[in-house]
């Protein structure tokens, strides 16, 4: 697939599943911001993602909203604690996908290697990025897809009592820990 056919199946996905979205130029390449609601969890019960399409791969950065990288700029002495949990996360949490229909669109497996970080640019957001081959998206489209605008913000937002319990100081490391072991890793 090049960048055109990508841009046109992901559009027209977004569209079939009611996914409102912009559509931008970031540095010469398209960029779709969604934000999808209702995650009670997250800050504004929300979470932001975009997409940029390059020539052979997309990007994929799902966020939390602006009120998190305040609260992280607010709380910067215990920076250096999240950090300390977003290497725990990266080295346990392994995003099992599922379709969403019991197994029966496709098995629920291990497609992609998101990784949370905090950006370095003082924008303070937290963020989850997985980058993704066209080459990948063809064979996988279904999968990809969900795996967007699914899976990702809800990781994100399983994760969110965690880090902000944390970063605002209501929970120490072990507990966050903890947390992530019985909620999202289920005891794995």
């Amino acid at each position: 697939m090049n960048r055109m056919q990508v841009e046109a199946r992901l559009k027209q996905y977004l569209k079939s599943h009611f996914i409102n979205f912009e559509i931008d130029i970031d540095n010469g390449d398209p960029r779709y911001t969604m934000i999808f609601q209702g995650y009670d969890s997250a800050p504004n019960k929300a979470i932001e993602s975009c997409i940029w399409l390059y020539d052979d791969e997309m990007e994929v950065r799902t966020y939390y909203p602006q009120v998190a990288a305040e609260w992280c700029k607010d709380h910067s002495e215990n920076i250096p604690m999240l950090m300390r949990l977003f290497n725990y996360i990266n080295a346990t949490v392994w995003l099992k996908s599922a379709d969403g229909a019991g197994g029966t669109l496709y098995q629920p497996h291990h497609l992609y290697t998101p990784r949370i970080y905090m950006t370095e640019d003082d924008c303070f957001d937290i963020t989850l990025t997985t980058v993704i081959c066209y080459d990948f998206y063809e064979v996988a489209p279904l999968e990809t897809e969900d795996y967007i605008t699914a899976y990702c913000p809800e990781l994100l937002a399983k994760l969110s009592p965690a880090i902000f319990g944390l970063l605002l100081d209501q929970i120490d490391f072990e507990t966050a820990k903890q947390y992530i072991q019985i909620n999202v890793l289920k005891n794995k």
